[in-house]
């Protein structure tokens, strides 16, 4: 057998994914010469070429290294698993976990969910990624995320399983001066009329414009823009209406300080649900089991018809 070791594999896998040798060495808290050893080492025992050097020292896996990756990624997961299994103590947890989401439910899950596992397993090497949807589910099949948090509609990829976190209602935001403004909910034709700014972030767009369109109205879609920061401020300064999985606090503003509002969508057709998505046939680990149960907590404790009730909102208890 291939005399290959487990640090060999870590070391390739951080230089896969940090993108670079001295990015992978801080991570691994060792030097350039020995992630760069460990590396060189590894390809000769495998004569085969992982890592293609690029322009400004960027690393690159090669087909064959992107297919070893996924066997390495499990070898490790499966190692990390059997130490768990030791002990029964969930809280000695340990080990690398990395949580991708994509960027418009991160501000809503992601520093909640660290909140929790800093203060209750706070002996995992914690790590997040956000990006877009699509990007997202193909990290999934890689392994390059052990689990990323999306919205059920926006799986479109086979090979991933989606685990049910919270179930959302799609929101209308709006200026604070707009007739519809002082509503508890809105219907999607009494706003059919105004322009819609949309995120640029396939494929909510196009999802949003089909459902839309599903319900018999032809929206118009004055701007897709790719920061939902910048939308907000667009909607403040009264440029169209938006739409809105993840809501924030009431409280908050534009970033020139307008007010906007939120508003339930009424429609039954727009209901989705929030999902952590793993990929198929993976094993549910204690660390990852243990990730979706904190992932379900985040997302109760900020599902916005819960912000009223909170006695400090935005603070994760418990």
């Amino acid at each position: 057998m291939t005399d290959i070791t487990l640090r060999q594999l870590e070391y390739f896998l951080a230089v896969l994914d940090r993108g670079s040798v001295s990015e992978a060495a801080k991570e691994c808290r060792v030097s350039q010469a020995t992630v760069s050893a460990a590396l060189a080492q590894l390809e000769k025992k495998l004569k085969v070429t992982l890592i293609a050097r690029g322009p400004a020292r960027r690393a690159r896996p090669t087909s064959a290294g992107r297919e070893f990756g996924m066997h390495a990624r499990e070898i490790l997961s499966t190692v990390s698993d059997a130490v768990e299994s030791l002990n029964d103590e969930s809280s000695l947890l340990q080990g690398p976990l990395r949580i991708g989401c994509i960027p418009t439910a991160a501000p809503r899950m992601l520093p909640g969910a660290a909140s929790h596992f800093v203060r209750r397993h706070p002996q995992i090497d914690l790590s997040f990624v956000e990006a877009h949807p699509m990007t997202m589910q193909q990290m999934v099949l890689d392994g390059e995320v052990d689990v990323a948090v999306m919205y059920r509609k926006q799986i479109q990829i086979e090979g991933i399983t989606r685990h049910d976190l919270a179930d959302v209602q799609l929101h209308a935001l709006v200026s604070a001066d707009h007739p519809a403004a002082s509503k508890d909910g809105v219907d999607i034709a009494e706003l059919i009329d105004d322009p819609l700014i949309l995120l640029d972030s396939p494929p909510t767009a196009d999802l949003l414009v089909s459902q839309i369109r599903g319900v018999g109205y032809e929206p118009t879609v004055r701007w897709l823009i790719p920061n939902a920061e910048t939308i907000r401020s667009m909607v403040g300064w009264g440029l169209g209406f938006s739409l809105a999985n993840a809501v924030p606090h009431p409280d908050t503003r534009t970033f020139q300080g307008m007010p906007v509002r939120y508003l339930p969508v009424t429609n039954p057709e727009f209901a989705n649900t929030i999902v952590g998505a793993t990929m198929a046939g993976a094993r549910l680990s204690k660390k990852l089991t243990a990730a979706l149960d904190i992932l379900r907590r985040t997302a109760s404790e900020t599902d916005p018809h819960r912000w009223n009730d909170a006695d400090e909102p935005g603070r994760v208890k418990g």
